[in-house]
């Protein structure tokens, strides 16, 4: 996941104005004085607009693939046996092909050095691993009063120590340990892979530009190969989301770098904003249409493409500006959002998705409700102050 940079929310003044209407001055002004102490979410650039904002969409997609069922029941719905196949459980290739962009465009020239090799990877540990142990540490807890309490069902985790330090280190993309706690956690320890691993894309990018996209690409092809010559090549039922967790992220992340190295031949596309947003729909539709896993694949990658065009040609939307400042919750939504719906929604709402829609619904808008909220919390008061304090450490 592209984790890096950070980003303003635009409150929604006129809304809070209107709520305010006919209330006293004093109340009005109280509440407008708590609002005003919430810290707002401000891009440091405005040069990655449109990926920011394909961050946040893709999150959004990752909690809609895990929490859809509870809206409308699968037996219910061919559309979500359709997504079922794995749908937008692709958005996370997304997230892989921004992270490269963004890791090459931030860190391309500096990586000169095993010093700056070391501070890359501090501070990459500083954004990702605190929150890691956070909510590690509270799904544990929550996985614990579901064994108590007899409730954990077929999908309990592992809860042996070396499981559970494995997946701590953030070393369960390669190594098999049973079921872990935290499911989507798997992608962050790719990606940390993929960071551990930088240095040679950014030699061979450097030296390069072509060439780097040339491994992009090969390794893409081979991976694909790989998954539908084990599906006897049937395209349909190749399952890509089966792939290796560090197979899967490689191809991305260097194909997302590659586009850095080739941004002038990528911001040739013409009206790449639009572009976008056409080939945005259509990926979704593609998605929840169970069109084969390869094939939204290539498409996941276009969006990727069109999105470096937009945000090298610049000149974002007033929409895009507005909207795209939520892409720096991505990663406390993708870490947090499991832990609700596991909660809120299997271990409450399980009882009230045969019995009523519309309580259904109700549990369903208030789950999303708290994994935004905590995630806005967690980006200010736990997330960024960690970071801040990891980055400050000096080994010399």
């Amino acid at each position: 996941m592209a984790t890096i940079y950070a980003s303003r929310l635009d409150a929604a003044a006129p809304a809070l104005d209107e709520s305010l209407k006919g209330r006293c001055p004093e109340e009005a002004g109280a509440k407008m004085s708590l609002i005003a102490k919430l810290p707002r979410l401000r891009p440091t650039s405005g040069e990655l607009l449109h990926l920011d904002l394909m961050r946040f969409i893709a999150s959004a997609g990752i909690v809609l693939h895990h929490s859809h069922e509870f809206l409308v029941p699968v037996t219910k719905s061919p559309f979500l046996v359709r997504e079922q196949r794995a749908g937008m459980a692709l958005f996370v290739d997304l997230f892989f092909l921004i992270s490269g962009f963004v890791i090459a465009y931030i860190y391309h020239n500096r990586m000169n050095s095993v010093v700056d090799y070391i501070t890359f990877l501090q501070r990459r540990v500083g954004r990702l691993v605190p929150l890691h142990w956070l909510t590690l540490i509270a799904f544990i807890a929550m996985w614990s009063m579901f064994v108590l309490l007899h409730h954990s069902g077929a999908n309990t985790p592992a809860f042996k120590p070396e499981c559970i330090a494995q997946t701590a280190l953030l070393m369960h993309s390669f190594l098999s340990c049973g079921r872990t706690f935290n499911s989507v956690t798997w992608s962050i320890s790719a990606e940390m892979v993929m960071y551990i691993a930088f240095p040679v894309v950014a030699f061979i990018g450097a030296k390069s530009a072509p060439a780097l996209l040339g491994v992009g690409l090969t390794t893409l092809t081979v991976m694909m190969t790989l998954v539908v010559s084990q599906n006897g090549w049937n395209l349909l039922d190749s399952s890509w989301i089966e792939l290796s967790p560090v197979l899967r992220a490689l191809p991305s992340f260097v194909f997302g770098a590659a586009l850095f190295y080739n941004r002038n031949i990528v911001s040739r596309l013409p009206a790449p904003g639009f572009i976008l947003a056409v080939l945005t729909a259509g990926l979704i539709v593609a998605m929840v249409s169970g069109v084969s896993q390869p094939v939204t694949l290539l498409i996941v990658y276009v969006v990727a493409i069109a999105a470096v065009a937009a945000d090298v040609r610049g000149g974002p939307s007033v929409m895009v500006r507005r909207l795209a400042p939520l892409g720096q919750l991505t990663y406390s939504i993708y870490m947090w959002h499991m832990l609700f719906i596991s909660f809120v929604l299997n271990g409450i709402g399980d009882t009230f998705i045969d019995a009523s829609t519309s309580y259904a619904t109700i549990l369903v808008a208030a789950c999303y409700v708290s994994i935004f909220t905590v995630s806005y919390f967690s980006f200010f008061f736990i997330e960024t102050p960690a970071r801040r304090w990891i980055d400050k450490i000096k080994f010399s």
